[in-house]
């Protein structure tokens, strides 16, 4: 049995001695490979919904243009039902057509709908989705925003 052994722990440091691979330096492969990597962040949107009754910024992946008009239009399309489920809802009616003017400031925002459907709540929601929707596309809101309604008009509004 001793024997036995013996010739295991030989065999075995011969075999790690004999494996052909010799030591070297450092060898330069150039640069490190590209394309895709685990864990790149993915393009996203800044929604504002309501939680608890306050107001919440929710995170999406989005793979289109992101521009301060079409998401909007994602923020009037409300909640998905995973965010739904997780308590967050809105307080804008579904479907309204918007869309926002960034081509002088202050940036205005024209809703279809009424001041009155919109205040407190869902103006807030319109205004802090247009203003991260700048943000993210380095736009300054130096002036604030003017949202055009059916039936009034609010300038100098700002995410609060």
């Amino acid at each position: 049995m001793k024997l036995r052994r013996l010739f295991v722990v030989f065999a075995s440091v011969l075999a790690l001695a004999g494996c052909g691979i010799q030591p070297t330096g450092v060898v330069p492969a150039g640069d490190a490979p590209g394309g895709f990597q685990l864990g790149a962040p993915r393009p996203q949107i800044t929604l504002y919904f309501v939680y608890a009754g306050q107001l919440s910024p929710v995170q999406r992946a989005w793979a289109r243009d992101a521009t301060p008009t079409t998401v909007l239009t994602e923020l009037f399309g409300g909640p998905t039902r995973t965010e739904e489920q997780e308590g967050f809802y809105s307080t804008l009616s579904p479907g309204r057509h918007v869309t926002v003017d960034t081509s002088a400031q202050p940036v205005t925002v024209t809703v279809s709908e009424s001041m009155k459907m919109l205040y407190p709540i869902g103006l807030q929601q319109v205004v802090c989705t247009v203003s991260a929707s700048l943000a993210a596309s380095g736009q300054p809101v130096s002036k604030g925003i003017t949202v055009v309604a059916s039936d009034t008009k609010l300038e100098s509004l700002y995410c609060n």
